[in-house]
């Protein structure tokens, strides 16, 4: 009898196994943000990975995300000219709601986790550099094409919020595009 429990009990383990669907996709685009310290808006570009867990192939799935933002302003005063550089690499969960049927998918995704940035200001007097971590929340909503059984493409666009000691706050926007892998 408890030779047929545990028999049973790690078939219905497998099946789930066998149910769960994976995700690996690549994207990258445009990125833009706002600076609580500066006028104008950093523009640049933002490269992401993600790793998608789906259990029992149903519309949620949990994420995993490992990003890279680059974005740079010019300010130009009366008296001073100042460049901003911001690099930052966020990390966070990425938990991900998808809707429809057949080969054309909407999802909305959230984003919650930390980011380590380093910020750059130079202006006609000084240099001021700082390397920081914070808090990185936001949410996206996009589609995802497929391809074919194991392919498919996906665009995105994500608003998130940044924050740390230095800069304070920041708002970075990213339109994305990319490709991805299920196995």
């Amino acid at each position: 009898m408890k030779r047929n429990l545990l028999t049973f009990t790690l078939m219905c383990f497998f099946g789930i196994a066998m149910a769960q669907e994976n995700r690996f996709s690549l994207s990258g685009g445009y990125a833009f943000g706002h600076l609580e310290d500066a006028d104008e808006d950093a523009t640049g570009y933002r490269i992401n990975a993600l790793y998608e867990f789906n259990p029992g192939a149903s519309s949620f799935s949990h994420g995993f995300a490992l990003g890279y933002i680059s974005t740079s302003a010019d300010l130009t005063s009366s008296t001073e000219t100042s460049s901003y550089k911001v690099n930052s690499w966020p990390i966070y969960y990425a938990p991900k709601f998808t809707v429809g049927k057949g080969n054309l998918k909407g999802f909305v995704k959230g984003a919650l986790g930390t980011h380590i940035s380093s910020y750059k200001r130079t202006g006609t007097l000084a240099e001021i550099t700082s390397t920081d971590m914070g808090f990185y929340g936001g949410f996206s909503a996009g589609g995802m094409l497929n391809l074919g059984e194991k392919l498919f493409i996906s665009a995105e666009y994500e608003w998130a919020y940044m924050s740390n000691t230095f800069y304070r706050d920041g708002f970075i926007n990213s339109a994305m595009a990319g490709i991805g892998f299920r196995f």
